[in-house]
């Protein structure tokens, strides 16, 4: 019986592609080196900010100009996270019946945890019971370690939680975790990475999360 689900945020709840590709383009400016364009970084999300940076980078670049461009990103990207970033059309809309129906709810990100909590306050404040971010010594998905902590949180067994997300590292978590996956396809991925990383259902708006629901609470 599902009595939880546990949310990505980037590109699952939350459209952030435009407040992170400004501020990475900032960094890379600010070093004089090419802008990326919106699909550009929207490939490079997902395991990290540094890992970001890594990938917009050239090829090859040294540890240490890596952390000066992650660290120029970081401070804008704390100070502009939210001058574009909304939720997905549909999202409040089911939140707010999940919440009615008494589903308990949380959001795992590899986003810095200080940046979840904000958003999750300025956006979802009465929404999610648990909000887990990026914090030192909890390694970030597609290790399991964080979606296990919000499973103690919550009080949930593993077979009592579905994991949504829209990237191949939210599938590989939800494996690694032993979660019946959830991809979305208005994310930051398309259908095929999904596919190709082995999503047990995969929705197209919204709603859809209620059909899945009632097939895995099937008698």
């Amino acid at each position: 019986m599902i009595k939880g689900i546990i949310f990505d945020m980037d590109g699952t709840i939350l459209n952030t592609i435009d407040d992170i590709t400004d501020s990475v383009n900032y960094a890379l400016a600010s070093m004089e080196y090419p802008l990326q364009t919106v699909h550009q970084v929207k490939m490079a999300v997902g395991s990290g900010a540094i890992q970001l940076i890594e990938r917009v980078l050239p090829a090859l670049s040294s540890k240490e100009l890596v952390m000066k461009v992650f660290k120029i990103y970081q401070a804008h990207y704390d100070q502009n996270n939210s001058n574009k970033t909304g939720p997905y059309e549909g999202i409040m809309l089911l939140l707010n019946q999940l919440r009615t129906q008494g589903f308990k709810l949380s959001v795992v990100s590899n986003k810095y945890d200080h940046l979840v909590q904000e958003l999750n306050e300025k956006i979802f404040n009465k929404y999610f019971d648990v909000s887990i971010g990026e914090i030192k010594g909890i390694p970030i998905k597609p290790a399991p370690d964080m979606i296990d902590k919000a499973l103690k949180l919550l009080d949930l067994k593993k077979d009592e939680v579905l994991f949504v997300g829209d990237s191949e590292i939210d599938m590989l978590t939800a494996t690694n975790a032993k979660l019946k996956s959830v991809g979305v396809t208005w994310g930051f991925r398309d259908q095929s990475v999904l596919e190709a990383h082995h999503a047990d259902f995969i929705i197209h708006k919204p709603e859809e999360l209620f059909n899945v629901i009632e097939r895995m609470n099937r008698p």
